[in-house]
């Protein structure tokens, strides 16, 4: 009926995960992809031998053979592993299933933004705790404020602070709480540390990965979760059955053969990371710890600096919509001549704007 407007259209109200949409023709320094890995390592993914006639066909329901080659690849049992479409499908995955209990989900900010915006897609309630003033996580604060609260999401190592969390306050949390841990492990491998032996003492932790970073396979939208058996049948029933194509599992296995490639990109990584850390100091902006392949720093004028470094084809995160980084930017790590470029135009605009 014209004029009159459905429910269905409050849809409409929901704020979006949106991202600057810059192709290739710029420095892509807000994904956080690597950076580092070779064409060759991509031109041996290509070159995998394909069947044909699998083309044709659905995969195999629920991915059972790809579950066992990724936990293989990890050293856990596959009836505790669940392949996603990358692992923002086992974050919106995850957190449909406060849809099923009665209350909502918690996220400690600052974090990643696709937790909050997948539960609002779903008209899930979000409840906020915050981080210390030092980006520790506030055990206390997050048992205190949990009533009503059947998902709780922990990024670890946290985006956009780069920082690693005490396994000892993740371990209190589940502990203390019925409530699902969500634990996103995207940038793990960059720290060389992980807490996937928990969900052998704690039913309630899910552990998500993604090939997207460490590995450079964003394109093929992989990840997994590693969680209980009771999580992993949580996310058989409610997931599509054939959420994976084809080529993007024939070229994950080619990949893990490969991963020469990604433990030397990481290595090299650090490196300039290290370098980056030290020159910001030195031109005056203040870099955060970091044990992942991005850094954020607080900048005088964030959003001058932001859109000066886009003129000059960078592009950051900026971060100045998020609490207790008001005055913060956050780059990828690029290969040094790229982060040579990066700080070099850095130390000239801050200089012109002080």
């Amino acid at each position: 009926m014209t004029g009159e407007q459905s429910s269905w259209t409050r849809v409409l109200r929901v704020g979006f995960y949106e991202e600057p949409n810059v192709g290739l023709s710029k420095y892509r320094l807000h994904f956080n992809e690597n950076l580092f890995l070779p064409r060759e390592y991509y031109e041996a993914i290509l070159s995998v031998l394909m069947e044909p006639d699998l083309i044709r066909y659905y995969t195999e329901p629920l991915n059972p053979t790809l579950n066992e080659i990724i936990a293989k690849h990890i050293n856990v049992n596959a009836d505790n592993v669940f392949a996603t479409a990358g692992g923002d499908e086992g974050l919106r995955l995850l957190i449909q299933m406060a849809l099923h209990g009665n209350g909502g989900i918690m996220v400690v900010e600052p974090t990643y933004s696709m937790p909050r915006a997948l539960a609002e897609s779903m008209n899930i309630k979000v409840k906020d705790t915050l981080l210390t003033q030092d980006y520790q996580l506030d055990a206390n604060s997050i048992i205190k404020n949990s009533a009503d609260v059947d998902v709780i999401y922990i990024c670890n190592p946290n985006n956009p602070t780069g920082n690693l969390f005490s396994r000892t306050d993740v371990e209190y949390v589940a502990s203390k709480l019925s409530s699902l841990i969500i634990i996103d492990e995207a940038y793990a491998d960059f720290a060389k540390v992980t807490l996937m032996d928990l969900v052998k003492h704690y039913d309630n932790i899910a552990i998500v990965r993604t090939f997207s970073k460490a590995w450079g396979l964003a394109g093929l939208r992989l990840g997994y979760v590693v969680g209980s058996e009771k999580v992993i049948e949580g996310l058989r029933r409610i997931s599509l059955p054939h959420n994976i194509p084809y080529p993007s599992i024939a070229m994950l296995s080619k990949a893990l053969q490969l991963k020469h490639y990604v433990k030397e990109s990481i290595e090299r990584m650090i490196e300039v990371r290290e370098f980056m850390i030290r020159r910001m100091s030195e031109i005056g902006l203040r870099p955060l710890s970091s044990v992942t392949n991005f850094i954020t720093f607080h900048a005088l004028r964030p959003d001058a600096v932001y859109e000066e470094l886009f003129k000059r084809g960078f592009v950051l995160r900026n971060l100045s919509g998020k609490v207790l980084c008001e005055d913060c930017l956050r780059t990828t790590v690029p290969p040094m001549n790229i982060a040579e470029e990066l700080i070099n135009n850095l130390q000239a605009i801050v200089k012109s704007i002080t």
